[in-house]
């Protein structure tokens, strides 16, 4: 290898270096966001779980269902739909590292889905970098750039879910899908293949929307390599492992530890047919009341540009994407008798548009629409864009030369400005704990707080302080208007002092839908207003802002968001006293 080559590649790996880092930066600072208040419901209750588990005697015992001390059905959880692979690796490590305990565990948790997103990072990378085929080296740098400093990617990062590490196996899938189809080393690919996308059904069984792609994917292999005997091995090797990557890491999925038995259990089908039936328009359970008025395709079309990616991300992913449709048409177009060799050539690109688009609008259709379902587009969105604007990158310097550099470092500072602002939320106390400690040092103990069901209430139980001063009554909003509710709801209203709002989610859901909610919608207008007997008192916001710390120049509102955008870790609280 020459000097300059040498040069070169060290040179590449230090930007992918100052590139991993910053995106270590960007998913790890701010961790302890809550200051150990466990304010992501799903978290807390994947918390709840995972201190009840304890590790079993026995591999024997751990891959019984029936008496499996990891199995939720076992330790009083009879409703669990999550994967269980990032709960068993956060247990382990929780017990050996001496934070087991509910006040812990789920630091280890975040620290594990931090660093999964971060392993995201680095395949974008390789995956740019096979696609390119060494042609661009600064290609593959930016696609990993791109994806670190997507905000939805980072956001998750901070929270114990399983949306990252499902991310991270289904992107490993596809990144072992192009060596299978480009690769004489079939056999182990298929083998490795097949137990990336089972750990990534134990991470979440979602991941079954990646299996037509890795069908897909199979076929160009079968055509590319005219092997029909390699084809059918390779398949066998994939579902075996598949199902072995699966049941090793989800047993609790299956009937009884019989490897030779591949029946489901029929609480875990049971409890996936619940979680499906929660998905009703006509349905008052408080989740499912946000998407009623929600437009398909529209509404996470919007939440994608504008809060997942951020404007100037987020256009560019869009044209980007269009831009590698219109370069894949010119191929065709103009060597149409060469399509068979084109569409293997070009397969590993086709089989990422499927997937985008396929996803997408399957999603954008459903009732409950939500921003993390999105998160498996994101990295190929980075894809997408890096060779996008590598080709853009080199019309500019052709044609623009003298003004080159200053529009790269404009491009560049603008797309760093939304993830610099978002990390502000994490440079202060969460807005709930700000709250808490205004209504400890403003209320006067015994007061009679009103609470909304559905939502965290407020005070939280703060150093040195007692939430138990405090008298408290709580509403549900959810019900459609009847005067039978206004009956409940009234009289707990007026035998208050102060009413605390702690997120929108209630009056997010419920002022969008004015036929079922009209008294509601007037209630809350009240609220807002100061027109009835309560008037605002206190209101705490926390919004991505720039630059981050005390002095921000311009702030992003966001209140306008997917309700799970906001309400975990920047909800908005308000906090009304009542004056007649």
């Amino acid at each position: 290898m020459s000097k300059f080559n040498l040069k070169k590649n060290n040179k590449v790996k230090i930007l992918l270096l100052l590139i991993l880092l910053l995106a270590g930066i960007f998913r790890f600072y701010g961790l302890d966001w809550d200051q150990g208040q466990h304010l992501h419901p799903d978290e807390r209750f994947l918390t709840m779980v995972l201190t009840s588990m304890k590790i079993p005697k026995s591999i024997g015992d751990y891959l019984n269902p029936k008496i499996s001390t990891m199995n939720p059905y076992n330790v009083g959880y009879g409703f669990f739909v999550y994967g269980t692979f990032p709960l068993n690796l956060t247990k382990l490590i929780g017990v050996f590292t001496a934070n087991n305990d509910y006040g812990t565990i789920h630091i280890v948790g975040r620290i594990l889905s931090a660093f999964f997103d971060l392993g995201t990072v680095y395949l974008v990378y390789l995956i740019s970098k096979k696609l390119t085929n060494h042609q661009s080296p600064t290609t593959p740098l930016l696609a990993a750039f791109l994806y670190s400093i997507m905000v939805l990617p980072i956001q998750l990062s901070h929270f114990f879910a399983v949306d990252t590490f499902l991310n991270f196996f289904i992107v490993l899938s596809f990144y072992l899908l192009i060596l299978l189809i480009s690769s004489y080393h079939n056999i182990l690919i298929s083998t490795l293949l097949g137990a990336a996308f089972g750990l990534a059904l134990a991470c979440k069984v979602s991941a079954l929307y990646f299996s037509p792609i890795i069908g897909l994917g199979f076929l160009f292999y079968l055509l590319k390599s005219k092997n029909p005997k390699n084809f059918v091995l390779c398949s066998i090797c994939f579902v075996l492992c598949t199902y072995g990557a699966f049941r090793l890491n989800q047993p609790q999925a299956f009937t009884n530890k019989n490897f030779l038995d591949p029946h489901l259990n029929p609480q875990f089908i049971k409890n996936l047919q619940e979680l499906r039936n929660q998905g009703d328009p006509n349905s008052t359970f408080p989740p499912a009341v946000q998407w009623i008025s929600t437009k398909p395709i529209i509404f996470p079309l919007k939440n994608l540009l504008c809060w997942g990616l951020g404007l100037p991300l987020g256009f560019t992913s869009l044209i980007s994407t269009f831009f590698f449709i219109i370069q894949l048409s010119n191929l065709v177009i103009v060597r149409k008798r060469k399509l068979l060799k084109i569409l293997i050539s070009q397969s590993p690109n086709i089989l990422g548009l499927i997937f985008v688009f396929g996803l997408f609008v399957y999603l954008g259709i459903q009732f409950g629409k939500t921003m993390r379902y999105f998160l498996l587009i994101y990295p190929f969105f980075a894809l997408f864009s890096a060779h996008f604007l590598s080709e853009v990158s080199i019309i500019l310097k052709k044609k623009l030369p003298g003004y080159y550099n200053f529009l790269l470092f404009t491009f560049y500072f603008l797309l760093l400005v939304y993830p610099l602002s978002f990390v502000n939320i994490y440079t202060k106390p969460v807005t709930r704990v700000t709250a808490s400690e205004w209504i400890y040092q403003n209320i006067p103990p015994s007061s009679t707080l009103l609470e909304e069901e559905w939502d965290d209430g407020l005070p939280l139980p703060l150093p040195q302080r007692n939430s138990g001063i405090y008298k408290y009554k709580s509403v549900f909003m959810y019900d459609a208007d009847t005067p039978e509710k206004w009956q409940r709801i009234k009289p707990v209203i007026d035998s208050v002092d102060y009413i605390i709002i702690t997120s929108n989610r209630a009056y997010g859901s419920t002022m969008s839908l004015s036929k079922r909610y009209p008294k509601t919608i007037e209630y809350y207008q009240s609220l807002f207003t100061g027109s009835g007997d309560f008037n605002e008192v206190a209101k705490f916001t926390s919004y991505p802002c720039f630059p981050p710390g005390k002095y921000n120049l311009f702030c992003f509102d966001d209140d306008s968001s997917e309700e799970a955008f906001t309400v975990y870790d920047h909800p908005k609280v308000l906090i009304y006293k009542k004056v007649k």
